[in-house]
């Protein structure tokens, strides 16, 4: 392979990994929107994006490895120097890369976050509850004492 073929092949796979990573942004963009928001259907419709972008981004990441591997390019400065001028390609993905670890990462807490609420409220709610008090058949709050009942309720 000539010194332009592996610089083309290079370039063409992180290209295309690069979109990769920039549509995945996008997703976790949306994602943290929708937490942001409480708007957790949105978050279930974006999971199933966000694993096919995920699978996709794998599947382009072992190519460019396996490229790498082929063409003895085993360094960032091995890549670089085969790339020469498009080497901004490169220094893109790499950046893009930690800019969507940083979107999963925050998403993750804002997740940890909306459940930790929610089981304090859960736990509040149960401290709460009076085991002697229930609402009746017509919906009006009532002791479950039968003497406090009245006979022709439920």
């Amino acid at each position: 392979m000539t010194p332009e073929q592996r610089q083309s092949g290079l370039y063409s796979l992180l290209a295309v990994e690069l979109d990769l990573v920039q549509q995945l942004i996008a997703l976790l963009a949306q994602e943290q929107d929708a937490l942001i928001l409480r708007q957790f259907d949105q978050v279930s419709a974006l999971i199933d994006s966000k694993t096919r972008a995920l699978q996709a981004l794998e599947r382009a990441s072992k190519e460019r490895a396996q490229f790498c591997s082929e063409n003895e390019l085993i360094s960032i400065e091995q890549i670089e120097l085969t790339l020469g001028q498009q080497a901004s390609v490169w220094r893109e993905l790499l950046q893009q890369a930690k800019y969507a670890e940083t979107l999963n990462r925050t998403n993750g807490q804002l997740i940890q976050t909306h459940e930790e609420v929610n089981q304090h409220l859960m736990a509040s709610l149960a401290a709460q509850r009076h085991t002697d008090v229930a609402y009746s058949a017509d919906g009006r709050l009532s002791s479950l004492s039968s003497i406090s009942r009245p006979f022709d309720r439920a």
